[in-house]
């Protein structure tokens, strides 16, 4: 069954009305154009121009016009350069930890306990369309995974980062080659969005180190400059790790961590419900 579409003649785009096929592929729910024609009004209508060209008033481009509070990406870059380090991703560098490669190696590349990121369910059992169950959790588990795996407490405005953000995958979620520490004024460089260049040099790094990546991505090629950073020093090799990261959650019986490697099983437990803990 085909549909009329109105069309849309823009300053990149000329459709005049012609016919589509009716489903939401091509229509999205409630609209008079087909998704190709809206597309092309919506890029017009976000940049401020009618389709003539002209800038016309929007609550975008009003906004647009006014002066920035705060520049935040200059503001550090501004700031790095009287350090001496010279860049973002060397500042990141220096003060990033990374596990020992010893203790990572210790699981095999898995994750640690059945969990993933759903801020909205945190705490709740359930099965994934995979068919995999997992506890729902609020970026407590990532946490707790890094901390007991070092035998070390957390300290004040440190931020643990997961280096692929793969918040969905329980291989990946509490994975000890996807995590590292930050000072929590520099993890929001880790995210990729306005420093791709440390996203890239973490994601080298931890391949470098550990030989893991989670399943579908590509294998990291080194960053140019890479050569020059400094990293900082790992912490301990732990040698029973099973055995430190048991002793904490032991520690930590009522935390969502906890339930879920009682109540699912974990690493450590071949995937068996613990009661021990």
């Amino acid at each position: 069954m085909m549909r009329s579409c109105r069309g849309y003649t823009g300053t990149t785009y000329a459709q005049p009305r012609h016919d589509v096929v009716d489903d939401l592929v091509h229509f999205g729910p409630g609209r008079t154009q087909c998704r190709v024609c809206y597309h092309a009004y919506a890029r017009d209508w976000r940049a401020g121009r009618d389709s003539n060209g002209q800038r016309v008033a929007s609550p975008r481009s009003d906004s647009s016009r006014l002066p920035v509070i705060l520049d935040g990406v200059q503001e550090l870059t501004d700031l790095i350069s009287k350090t001496g380090y010279g860049t973002v991703v060397a500042v990141v560098a220096a003060h990033t930890v990374f596990l020992h490669p010893d203790t990572v190696a210790k699981t095999l590349g898995k994750a640690l306990f059945p969990m993933v990121r759903d801020m909205s369910r945190r705490g709740v059992i359930d099965t994934l369309p995979s068919g995999r169950r997992v506890l729902f959790d609020d970026n407590a588990g990532p946490g707790h995974a890094f901390l007991w795996s070092a035998r070390r407490r957390r300290g004040p405005d440190v931020q643990f980062n997961h280096i692929w953000n793969c918040a969905d995958d329980p291989d990946a979620y509490t994975a000890l080659w996807n995590l590292c520490a930050t000072p929590a004024f520099l993890a929001k460089t880790t995210d990729g969005s306005n420093h791709p260049e440390v996203t890239a040099a973490l994601r080298y790094r931890s391949h470098v180190l550990y030989g893991c990546r989670p399943a579908g991505t590509v294998e990291p090629a080194k960053p140019d400059g890479y050569d020059l950073l400094r990293w900082a020093a790992h912490p301990p090799v732990v040698e029973d790790l099973g055995h430190a990261i048991h002793s904490r959650l032991c520690l930590s019986a009522k935390s969502r961590t906890a339930i879920a490697c009682r109540e699912l099983g974990w690493l450590f437990s071949d995937w068996l419900p613990d009661p021990t803990i």
